[in-house]
């Protein structure tokens, strides 16, 4: 019983509801990260590569334009860094919601098998009540009907 309280994957068959219109948004963010991760590390690499090409002794010259443009990168990551970092709380807040939700859709779907057991065998049990009344009426009846010792 307590492997029906997981998650059930029937779950998603269902009607629509806050969940299944998250979905796609958590589907959109991994791939998000992905890339964003990714452009994050190429901008960092060509930040370095930039800065490692100046010269630290010597008659130093620098190409301003390529310095500025990696610079210029670097400020709009950390922007988007940022803006991107904005919603993480908010992702994690909907991940832990989602989960407290699995979880009670599972318990509800195990209550409400244990409903139907119970009124299935409350069921049974009136059907025999019933048929023990039949019984008894009908050897009280009986009972009635025969001629007791002694008499006719």
């Amino acid at each position: 019983m307590a492997s029906l309280i997981e998650f059930h994957p029937s779950f998603n068959n269902g009607n629509p509801s806050y969940y299944h219109k998250q979905m796609p948004y958590l589907d959109e963010w991994s791939a998000l990260e992905e890339d964003y991760s990714s452009s994050l590390s190429g901008a960092t690499k060509a930040l370095q590569d930039a800065s490692l090409r100046l010269p630290v002794v010597g008659n130093v010259r620098a190409d301003i334009l390529e310095v500025g443009e990696a610079l210029n990168s670097a400020s709009n990551v950390m922007g988007m860094m940022s803006y991107i970092g904005s919603f993480l709380p908010k992702a994690q807040e909907t991940g832990i919601l989602i989960s407290e939700l699995a979880r009670v859709v599972g318990e509800e779907r195990v209550l409400i098998e244990e409903c139907g057991y119970l009124l299935s065998k409350t069921h049974m049990l009136q059907v025999d009540e019933c048929s023990l009344r039949g019984h008894l009426i009908q050897l009280n009846r009986s009972s009635y009907c025969q001629p007791k010792e002694g008499q006719a």
